[in-house]
């Protein structure tokens, strides 16, 4: 790992066992050489770190290796450096970084149900699209906070009519229609917004999250580690991580993905309760009964709690088998 405060050339080195027509194995030395650059502005005052990672097994003479760059000022970087040491011991790389655009929190994004984390500031959009279709965007997030999805999609629409690139339309609508459980419509914008902003985790999440609720696990996993990649911290990453070994029955790996969930972002309830059904189907009644008192205690009018306390009062008065909230 190397950190880098200005535009300079880095050198990152790897032992590598090549192949050679030997008995004996041989040690060589290769490097990475490379440049990183910025698009745009300025490198900040803090240091950019450069990381080498080492990815699976040598294929034939051809080493895979991954420089990545995940610092919260900038887009994430992951490029692929395919080291030969019997061509040449050295591989050239060069790196443009983007500065990531000013966001702010999203009251929505509570909504697991395809919600994105963040929204890019309204003053960006004015830059990007015509104002008719930013105000159209606005009117339908204000009808989506007053929980009003049929207006919100005809904003959405609207806006889309206008800006047919607008990738937030894109997925905003997507959820909307997700909350509708209108699959096929809300996947097609998921997958407009990836590729109008490939950059954005929220529509890789969001087709997990479709993936998930339609049995696609091995589509779910591929877009949830797309996602992760270029927003790790992500509660809803971490929730539907969670989720995805619940459905594949790796019970043993999903609570740490939950509680991590509710580590980075308290208020959501969606770890909680599922939390609490990986509890009892554990057989853990003390713990999901904990989990319980604590969801009712945070969460007093959520649409759950009510059944969060039936079933805390059952749990508490009989050893009948467990029941599940919803999710």
């Amino acid at each position: 790992m190397l950190r880098i405060r200005s535009l300079v050339t880095f050198i990152l080195c790897g032992w590598l066992a090549a192949s050679v027509p030997s008995l004996l194995a041989q040690q060589q030395l290769g490097r990475i050489i490379g440049q990183v650059l910025l698009s745009k502005g300025d490198f900040p005052q803090n240091p950019v770190m450069v990381e080498l990672r080492f990815r699976g097994s040598p294929i034939s003479s051809v080493y895979i290796y991954h420089v990545v760059i995940n610092e919260s000022d900038f887009y994430p970087i992951d490029e692929m450096a395919n080291v030969n040491p019997l061509v040449s011991p050295t591989t050239m790389l060069q790196i443009r970084l983007e500065f990531k655009k000013t966001v702010k929190q999203d009251p929505l994004a509570k909504r697991v149900g395809g919600g994105n984390p963040y929204i890019v500031d309204p003053a960006d959009y004015n830059r990007q699209f015509p104002k008719k279709a930013v105000k159209e965007f606005e009117q339908a997030v204000e009808a989506d906070r007053q929980r009003k999805p049929d207006e919100a999609i005809r904003h959405y629409e609207k806006a889309l009519q206008i800006a047919p690139n607008f990738y937030q339309a894109h997925n905003n609508l997507g959820s909307d229609y997700l909350s509708k459980s209108d699959f096929s419509a809300a996947r097609k914008q998921f997958e407009q917004a990836i590729q109008l902003n490939q950059s954005d985790a929220a529509a890789y999440f969001n087709l997990s999250n479709i993936c998930i609720l339609t049995s696609e696990l091995p589509v779910a996993r591929r877009y949830l580690d797309e996602g992760m990649r270029r927003q790790p911290d992500s509660a809803l990453g971490h929730f539907l991580e969670g989720t995805l070994n619940i459905k594949l029955g790796k019970l043993s790996q999903a609570e740490g993905p939950l509680r991590q969930a509710i580590q980075l972002d308290p208020l959501m309830a969606q770890p909680r309760l599922q939390l609490v059904n990986l509890l009892l189907q554990q057989g853990r009644k003390g713990d999901a009964m904990a989990q319980l008192h604590d969801f009712v205690s945070a969460f007093p009018e959520s649409p759950f709690s009510a059944h969060a306390k039936e079933l805390l009062k059952r749990l508490q008065t009989s050893s009948a088998p467990s029941q599940t909230v919803p999710k």
